[in-house]
């Protein structure tokens, strides 16, 4: 079945953004990432997801994603997200 060119376009921007918070969460694991740099890019991936790409429901699939792929970078995620 053919997906609407808007459809493709939000899949694309919704992969984007999750392989965003994985490649922050894996260098932050690998220790190319400080706690505090790791935390403030989350932060502003977190608002960027919720503002143009996800809805709640899927920006916290994002989330539970991200922390289940890389346990550790829970000591990193803002508390004000999601």
């Amino acid at each position: 079945m053919a997906i609407p060119a808007m459809d493709d376009l939000e899949l694309r921007l919704q992969g984007e953004a999750k392989g965003w918070l994985d490649a922050t969460c894996t260098y932050y694991g690998l220790g190319w990432l400080t706690a505090d740099q790791g935390s403030k890019a989350l932060k502003r991936l977190i608002l960027l997801l919720a503002a143009h790409y996800l809805d709640p429901e899927e920006t916290e699939r994002a989330k539970s994603a991200a922390l289940s792929r890389d346990p550790q970078c829970k000591t990193i995620w803002p508390e004000s997200s999601p």
